[in-house]
């Protein structure tokens, strides 16, 4: 089950500039930046009151996030929503027909996530996740 929004995801070139302008102008205030080797991305997860942003920073030219900006510049990669049971609610979606794309799910900080192909969501990649 769906509980809420979790975070949104946003592809960046460069993070540093990126982080000039969501925190030093916009205002937000920087929780972490670590890097995932699985995805091969550097990642700033940055805060306003409940409002959370993932600035993802590529580290290779095959890393998803690289693809995404190649495709379609810099911007909202994906919706992450915050899931009651990851698996029982991934293996439901896909009883409907919804594409899986991390099977198993991925695992850092000790958060689970997966994707649901964006084609079966009008567009939209949305990042479930499970803490």
């Amino acid at each position: 089950m769906i509980r809420s929004v979790d975070r949104v995801g946003i592809a960046v070139r460069d993070l540093d500039s990126a982080l000039e302008v969501y925190v030093e102008k916009l205002g937000f205030r920087v929780d972490r930046i670590y890097v995932n080797p699985e995805e091969n991305v550097k990642t700033a997860i940055i805060s306003s009151g409940k409002c959370v942003i993932e600035l993802i920073q590529p580290l290779s030219e095959d890393s998803p996030a690289a693809k995404f900006i190649k495709k379609r510049g810099e911007g909202v990669s994906y919706i992450s929503l915050f899931i009651e049971n990851l698996d029982m609610y991934a293996a439901e979606l896909e009883s409907r027909g919804f594409r899986i794309l991390r099977k198993p799910p991925s695992v850092i900080h000790g958060r689970k996530y997966t994707f649901i192909h964006p084609k079966d969501t009008k567009g939209v990649m949305f990042e479930l996740t499970e803490y």
